[in-house]
C-alpha cells in the first residue's frame, strides 16, 4: 500500500481535484489530508471526503507550516511507501498507476518525472529532463548523481517526484526542517546521500501548478535568503559526512553552490543593515561554494570575484539581477 499525504492550508479552490486525481488510482493506497489550521473551507471539504471514500482520512491541526503538516502525515502513515501531493497540484492517475507499477520489495526510493500546468493558458509542459530520460530503472546513485544537474532548474528536486519507502524514511530519520523555506532542498539531500540506488521512472505523473497567487514560489523575501543559509550551514554538516571525493559529496558541493548562488542573485531584497549581517555569511561559504557555481554567466562571475572579491561581486550580481529584471528579464 502506498500512502499519499496531502498537506492542505486554504487551498478550497484546488482540494476537491486534488484528492479526487489520487483516488482515481488503481494501486492500493491511502490519502492522508493534513488541515493545517486552514481559514477557508479546505478543513470542511476534508471531512467532506471521509464520508465519499473510505481510504481518506484527515488530521486537524493548528497551522505549523508544511514541513510539520507533512511530518504529521508521515508519523499516521501505514502504507509501504510514502509519497507526497501538495494541495493545490494533482496526479495523472494513469502515470502514476504506471510508476507505482515498478515498484517491488527491493525499491527504496523511486523518482518521477512531472509536467508543469499554467492554469491562465490551461497549458501543459514537460519539465526539462534530458539527464533523467538517460537514464531507466534502477540506477547506482553515484551514476545517478553524477548524470544529474544540481541546478535547480533543469532538474526540480522537489519531495513530491519521490516515492520512498518508509522504513528507510523512520531508519533515517527524513523528517522536514520546520519553519523554513525550501524544505524540499534540504530534504532531498539527505534522502539522496543516504541511499546507493534509485529507480528512475519516465511517467510524468505529478502535474505542478506554476503561477498560483499567494504561493511561496512566486516572490523572493529576506526570509527565503536567511532559510537557505540555513540550509547551506545543514549541507556543510551533511558534507562532512560524506567520503571526499565521491559523487555524493560532488553532487552536495555543487547544490550548495546554486543556493549560494540565488542568495547573491536576490541579495537586493535584503536591507542595508540584513546585507551587513549578511556578509559574515557570503563570506563564510565563498570557498565552498565559488568553485562550484556554474551556469550561464558563472565563468564570468567567478572571474570577477577572483578581481575583485567576495562582497564586491555579490553586490554586483544582485544589482545586475534586480537591473534585468526591472527590463522585464526573468
Amino acid at each position: 500500500m502506498v500512502s499519499i499525504i496531502i498537506p492542505v492550508y486554504n487551498v478550497e479552490r484546488y482540494l476537491d481535484e486534488c484528492v479526487a486525481s489520487a483516488l482515481k488510482l488503481k494501486t492500493e493506497c491511502e490519502v492522508i489530508l493534513v488541515d493545517d489550521g486552514s481559514a477557508d473551507r479546505s478543513g470542511e471539504l476534508c471531512d467532506s471526503w471521509t464520508d465519499r471514500d473510505k481510504r481518506v482520512r484527515v488530521i486537524h491541526q493548528e497551522n505549523q507550516g508544511l514541513s510539520v503538516a507533512r511530518n504529521v502525515g508521515m508519523k499516521a502513515s501505514r502504507g509501504e511507501f510514502i509519497m507526497f501531493l501538495d494541495s493545490d497540484d494533482f496526479f495523472d492517475p494513469v502515470e502514476t498507476d504506471r510508476m507505482l507499477a515498478d515498484l517491488d520489495s527491493e525499491t527504496g526510493i523511486l523518482l518521477g518525472l512531472y509536467r508543469s500546468y499554467y492554469e491562465d493558458k490551461d497549458v501543459y509542459e514537460k519539465e526539462p529532463s534530458d539527464a533523467l530520460l538517460t537514464m531507466s530503472g534502477k540506477t547506482k546513485m553515484e551514476h545517478f548523481l553524477e548524470t544529474m544537474p544540481a541546478d535547480g532548474r533543469s532538474c526540480y528536486m522537489m519531495a513530491c517526484r519521490f516515492v520512498v519507502r518508509r522504513e528507510i524514511v523512520i531508519r533515517k530519520n527524513l523528517g522536514f526542517v520546520p519553519g523554513i523555506y525550501h524544505e524540499d532542498e534540504e530534504w532531498t539531500q539527505r534522502l539522496l546521500c543516504g541511499s546507493d540506488e534509485i529507480f528512475v521512472s519516465h511517467c510524468y505523473f505529478y502535474q505542478y501548478r506554476r503561477g498560483r497567487a499567494g504561493s511561496i514560489t512566486s516572490s523572493v523575501s529576506s526570509r527565503h535568503i536567511w532559510d537557505s543559509f540555513s540550509i547551506l550551514k545543514r549541507s556543510e554538516k551533511l558534507l562532512a559526512q560524506l567520503e571526499k571525493g565521491s559523487q555524493k559529496e560532488l553532487y552536495i558541493r555543487r547544490r550548495m553552490a546554486q543556493l549560494y548562488l540565488s542568495n547573491m542573485l536576490n541579495i537586493c531584497v535584503l536591507s542595508r543593515g540584513e546585507r551587513k549581517k549578511a556578509w559574515s555569511l557570503f563570506r563564510h561559504f565563498h570557498g565552498l561554494c565559488m568553485p562550484y557555481i556554474y551556469g550561464s554567466g558563472c565563468g564570468a562571475i567567478r572571474l570577477f570575484d577572483r578581481i575583485f572579491g567576495c562582497w564586491i561581486t555579490c553586490m554586483a550580481v544582485g544589482y545586475a539581477n534586480r537591473l534585468r529584471k526591472r527590463r522585464g528579464g526573468r
